[in-house]
């Protein structure tokens, strides 16, 4: 799935759900991060170089 697909798209359904993102999970009991989304679409957003979300 292509970047802007899943930040513009894939993200707010997560919203809508009230969902967190799960990253960096592995293993067999699942350990890594959950973040909110605008955590998410914030910490993409300063890699990417852009302004943060919701501004």
């Amino acid at each position: 799935m292509p970047l802007d697909q899943w930040r513009d798209a894939a993200l707010p359904d997560l919203v809508e759900e009230d969902l967190r993102v799960g990253i960096n999970w592995s293993g067999p009991r699942l350990t890594g991060w959950d973040f909110t989304v605008s955590e998410v679409v914030n910490r993409l957003n300063h890699a990417l170089g852009e302004p943060p979300y919701g501004r």
